[in-house]
């Protein structure tokens, strides 16, 4: 089995932290972190192993390694991954709109590594790890169902759109676990101090609420 390499680039937030635990029950042992400050190094070294420099600076074999990079040409297949193969993927939360953090941080200072896509939509970190987990057990990226900005309904009156494709199994949307219940706190459920036209705003992605 391969290696996941997650060159970790933002401060660890509850959403963050909630993605990489996710990534680590798909990948288990074979789940790596880069580019971890010191104070972080505890925290993260329960999910995997933990490495503090950058994947950028390592001087290895990089015809094995794959990062993936929504702006690369071609795309990942089960081909390309044998099993000292180390997938590398931004520890980046995306934005609406991307805006190529990957090709800027990671893929324009490995030069001689190999880069592909997993499609076209933007995936959250465990999204695009889930995806690339599955192609290395050999299923093909045609193959694999995802819904893109899927809406989730938070209870009767409420709920919110996820902008960026969540991959599926079966039919089964592969959503981050504990990350309804973190919304659902953000929005302030059962906190009277929120109101109406704050969350209508939260809503028309004019504000956020935490």
């Amino acid at each position: 089995m391969p290696y996941l390499l997650i060159e970790h680039l933002e401060k660890i937030s509850e959403w963050l932290w909630l993605e990489y635990k996710h990534v680590s029950e798909w990948w288990k042992d074979r789940l790596i972190f880069t580019n971890v400050l010191p104070e972080e190094r505890e925290r993260l070294a329960h999910l995997g192993s933990v490495i503090g420099e950058s994947v950028t600076r390592f001087p290895f074999d990089r015809s094995k390694v794959i990062v993936l990079d929504l702006q690369a040409v071609e795309e990942l297949k089960p081909e390309d991954i044998e099993e000292d193969t180390i997938i590398v993927v931004g520890g980046i939360l995306g934005d609406a709109v991307p805006r190529g953090r990957t090709k800027e941080f990671i893929t324009s200072k490995m030069e001689g590594v190999r880069v592909r896509h997993i499609g076209r939509p933007q995936y959250s970190i465990d999204g695009a790890s889930i995806v690339a987990k599955l192609i290395a057990d050999g299923r093909r990226l045609e193959d694999i169902e995802y819904e893109e900005n899927p809406t989730i309904r938070l209870d009767e009156f409420s709920e919110i759109t996820l902008h960026y494709a969540v991959p599926k199994l079966e039919g089964k949307l592969l959503l981050t676990p504990g990350l309804i219940e973190l919304q659902k706190r953000n929005l302030g459920y059962g906190d009277d101090e929120i109101s109406d036209d704050e969350l209508v705003e939260f809503f028309e992605g004019k504000r956020e609420l935490w």
